[in-house]
């Protein structure tokens, strides 16, 4: 059986064609890119190669490689956020939330902006908790559970109004090669990772302003001009920078080819089972929605028995009863108990998508059936 993989929120299929070509790189350039002989130089001029593949289009940006998302989460909030109070969302990923929370239970003052209806920021909730004292905002670009999108590069216009030396970050590794526009110099700090954009897991990275002198969340060798210690992984980086030059020259052309997918899930959804939490506005990659009374990871189980792979939120929390996220907006626990969420990727497929909701539909009707015998 071929499988539909649709939750490529949580993970994406690497390229193919980049990882075979890029495989050589674990055989045939596996020197250390310090080490000083000629394999080591050529391996530094490979990761200093990728890395000006990023630079190109990231203008007045530096950035550092590092393990995943998450660490370039850390990196950004640990290295800035050491004073003041600092002001994020209830949106956030995890990656992002629990670090907050674990400074605020240390006694740091950290205020969380409540969310709009779909997962969005409240942005008048989140300037109001702005003050001269604020030296750190962090504002997800996109929602990984339900694909809000926050305008990010005007919060931050708005908070650096307010506070005019305090740092702004985002955690974009839903939005890299995912949206349309640039990052401008708003935005100090910006987190990605690779295995989000078909390349492989084990690489992040953060890109800041080059004025910005980070410190180091890492330390040890001072690899990454002593700003994350650790030897490089280079084939990661090598897929990544490949899979990112690749797919960010196509980020509208597959925005509006996604945009349509999104639209024919829903105009064939039934309405009769499921209700749609994403907003109308948000990402076209994501879509949540819950089959109200029936438990979603139930009905993931069961979607995956037909060769169907969906998610029920995010794959990093998926121990929790119910989304923290989600529950930020939405008080109805039959609403919570069905959420499953739907994410495509680049090359996701028309009669993918419609078997697949061709298939949901059919397993929540029986679903239905049983509950009410």
């Amino acid at each position: 059986m071929n499988k539909i993989y649709l939750d490529n929120a949580a993970t994406t299929k690497p390229d193919e064609e980049i990882a075979e070509r890029d495989l050589k790189l674990l055989i045939d350039c596996f020197y250390n890119p310090s080490a000083l002989y000629k394999g080591g130089m050529e391996a530094k001029k490979i990761l200093e190669s990728s890395r000006e593949v990023f630079l190109r289009a990231f203008k007045g940006k530096k950035v550092i490689f590092t393990s995943c998302g998450t660490e370039a989460d850390d990196t950004a909030i640990f290295s800035f956020f050491k004073r003041g109070n600092a002001v994020t969302t209830l949106s956030e990923h995890s990656a992002v939330f629990k670090t907050f929370e674990t400074l605020r239970q240390k006694g740091f003052d950290v205020r969380y902006a409540a969310l709009k209806e779909g997962g969005g920021v409240d942005e008048n909730d989140l300037l109001s908790k702005v003050d001269k004292n604020t030296t750190f905002v962090s504002v997800v670009h996109v929602n990984n559970e339900t694909g809000a999108i926050n305008d990010i590069s005007s919060i931050a216009k708005k908070v650096k109004a307010i506070a005019p030396k305090a740092i702004f970050h985002s955690d974009g590794v839903q939005a890299l090669c995912k949206t349309t526009k640039r990052i401008d110099d708003e935005i100090d700090l910006y987190s990605v990772s690779a295995h989000k954009i078909k390349a492989l897991k084990g690489v992040g990275a953060l890109f800041y302003n080059e004025k910005l002198r980070v410190a180091p969340f890492v330390i040890g060798g001072g690899q990454e001009s002593g700003l994350r210690s650790g030897t490089e992984n280079l084939f990661g980086i090598k897929v990544f920078a490949d899979a990112f030059e690749k797919y960010y020259p196509l980020r509208e052309q597959n925005y509006e080819k996604t945009a349509k997918l999104k639209e024919l899930f829903l105009s064939k959804i039934d309405k009769t089972y499921f209700k749609v939490i994403s907003p109308e506005n948000g990402s076209p990659y994501v879509i949540s929605l819950s089959a109200v009374g029936v438990r979603g990871a139930v009905l993931q189980n069961i979607m995956d028995d037909e060769g169907i792979i969906i998610g029920t939120g995010s794959a990093c929390n998926s121990k929790s009863p119910h989304s923290r996220v989600l529950s930020s907006f939405i008080s109805d626990k039959k609403v919570l108990d069905g959420a499953v969420r739907i994410s495509f990727s680049f090359d996701t497929g028309e009669e993918e998508v419609l078997t697949a909701v061709e298939t949901l539909n059919k397993k929540a009707k029986e679903l239905y059936g049983k509950i009410n015998l």
